[in-house]
């Protein structure tokens, strides 16, 4: 039995909600109840579909659920993009809130919402009472390499943990995205064929978008490498240096805050401090920033030495490279 299979309930049920922040995993989901529903019946006469987007009237909904099937023995109601029918106010849901509480047995009824919905609305609650409930749940990072490798056994192939891994790195967390490049490697390595890393560096573009966080993390684990690799990924992204070193120094500061949080303070006057407590000390400068006004002071630092915007752009870049190396080696 597989694990939707499980979670579907075998397709029994009269009612399924489906939703979650994984829509891809909500769509699959929903082709799998249709499959097993209409397995040998006639589409034409047994499936009627809704678009949530299109504000369906709660009657026709409850009419069409209502409806024999025909030459079948169940038939199968969809209403896609359902995220705005779930959270409407219960007083436009009464023919559907009706249908809900007394469900035909040869009908059903399925709502696919693209996100995750509140449980506060009316007729999600109903539906938690009386039918079937799946909450598509997007994997974690550390999980994507390994989320990959399985998509690409559900085709009868196998993607080594390298590629896996590089994968994920240029694509980001787009299940969607990641499902269509797997299916793109298997036609592009032929055969039986192992997909390795040279394949994905061939065919896959870097098209993640990197985010700063992703930057502190790397500084935080003192990975120098890492970190001067996603620095340079948001600066090409349009990041100032500037601002990408005030929220690293902002989020250091919140964790040296919490982590003396629950440390007792005596109470005493507060005295001057010394120059070595001052935020900022014990991070080097760079051996080509002087202090004085002598020919050193004003070189400037390597490859910067073109005046006008392009060259502060240049200097502020290798300060900011420096300056990360030594919080990394802090």
């Amino acid at each position: 039995m597989s694990e939707l299979d499980k979670a579907l309930k075998g397709g029994s049920a009269h009612l399924y909600l489906l939703h979650g922040d994984a829509a891809l995993l909500t769509r699959e989901a929903a082709d799998w109840l249709r499959e097993r529903v209409l397995a040998g019946a006639i589409e034409d006469f047994n499936l009627d579909r809704f678009d949530g987007g299109d504000r369906p009237d709660a009657e026709a909904i409850a009419q069409a659920a209502r409806t024999l099937p025909m030459m079948a023995d169940r038939r199968l109601v969809l209403v896609r993009n359902a995220e705005g029918l779930l959270n409407q106010a219960k007083g436009g849901l009464g023919p559907l809130l009706k249908y809900v509480g007394d469900p035909d047995p040869t009908t059903c009824l399925v709502f696919q919402a693209n996100e995750k919905v509140k449980r506060t609305g009316a007729l999600v609650k109903l539906l938690e009472q009386k039918g079937c409930v799946l909450e598509s749940k997007a994997p974690r990072e550390r999980e994507l390499p390994r989320w990959v490798e399985e998509r690409a056994r559900l085709r009868d192939r196998r993607l080594d943990p390298a590629g896996a891994a590089l994968l994920v790195d240029s694509i980001g967390a787009d299940l969607a995205a990641l499902d269509s490049a797997v299916e793109r490697l298997t036609l592009y390595v032929e055969g039986n064929a192992v997909i390795q890393a040279k394949h994905v560096a061939e065919t896959v573009p870097h098209t993640r978008t990197r985010t700063v966080w992703e930057l502190t993390d790397a500084v935080a684990d003192r990975d120098p490498a890492k970190a001067l690799g996603l620095a340079h990924l948001l600066l090409s992204q349009g990041e100032q240096p500037l601002r990408l070193l005030g929220v690293v120094n902002r989020q250091f500061r919140q964790l040296l805050l919490g982590h003396g949080a629950g440390r007792p303070r005596p109470c005493r006057r507060r005295r001057p401090r010394p120059a070595s407590a001052l935020p900022g000390h014990g991070v080097r400068a760079p051996g080509w920033i002087g202090t004085g006004r002598g020919s050193a002071a004003r070189a400037g630092p390597p490859g910067a030495g073109r005046s006008g915007p392009q060259g502060q752009q240049a200097a502020r870049g290798l300060i900011f490279e420096a300056l990360l190396m030594d919080l990394c080696a802090a």
